[in-house]
């Protein structure tokens, strides 16, 4: 089986039996698979990335996202938002990744359209399915992954939405929602910066200030 090692020569010692995408998912729910850092299956092969992640670039802008997101669906009772750290898979296409955030519908869940599982560390350790919204934050170690491999796997997993922010620039902060075409995710349009997502009926706009520490404070804006 073919890993590929995002950062550095860190190695993630994978055990020899894991040749499929069957035989990685029985890795996935056992007690000795990594608890520390992202290790994926996309298109085919295994991705690792045992990099640390960075306060200003990522960590501050995932938790903004995941406060406005909550809320936003608990109020409007759309679904869940579902923060970084759950295990997403798409059994059809064979996909297997840990996204910054996502969003389904309880219409979804109902429906059977996602789901549940889990394995020896958990009864509910895994979505699988396919939820209306993937989220993503890019990174120096991710980049590729990011905006080329997954992109392309999450169309393929029928996700709906796929939001991609990169604020690593922040001459140039970068935040796009793709929304479903023929045969590829397409840019929504975004009028005055605004973007609109067409599942939660509201539109959002991403700025960044200075916070009293010097680091920078994001907000996402919702209209």
């Amino acid at each position: 089986m073919e890993a590929i090692y995002a950062v550095g020569s860190d190695r993630v010692a994978m055990p020899v039996w894991v040749t499929d995408y069957e035989s990685f998912r029985r890795w996935l729910h056992s007690a000795a698979f990594p608890q520390e850092g992202k290790v994926c299956f996309i298109n085919g092969r295994v991705w690792v990335d045992l990099s640390m992640e960075e306060f200003s670039s990522h960590n501050v802008l995932r938790a903004e996202i995941g406060a406005v997101l909550h809320v936003l669906v608990k109020q409007t009772k759309f679904g869940r938002f579902v923060p970084e750290g759950m295990r997403y898979g798409h059994l059809g296409t064979e996909l297997s990744t840990e996204p910054d955030g996502m969003v389904f519908s309880h219409e979804a869940l109902h429906a059977g359209s996602v789901r549940f599982v889990g394995g020896e560390t958990g009864m509910q350790t895994e979505l699988v399915g396919s939820p209306e919204i993937v989220i993503e934050i890019v990174s120096e170690s991710s980049e590729a992954k990011d905006t080329e491999w997954t992109m392309s796997a999450y169309f393929d997993a029928e996700i709906a939405e796929y939001w991609v922010f990169d604020v690593r620039d922040e001459d140039d902060l970068r935040f796009d929602i793709f929304k479903r075409g023929k045969k590829e995710f397409v840019a929504v349009k975004k009028p005055g910066g605004w973007v609109k997502s067409a599942f939660l009926g509201k539109s959002f706009r991403l700025t960044q200030t200075e916070g009293d520490d010097g680091n920078p404070d994001f907000t996402l804006n919702v209209r």
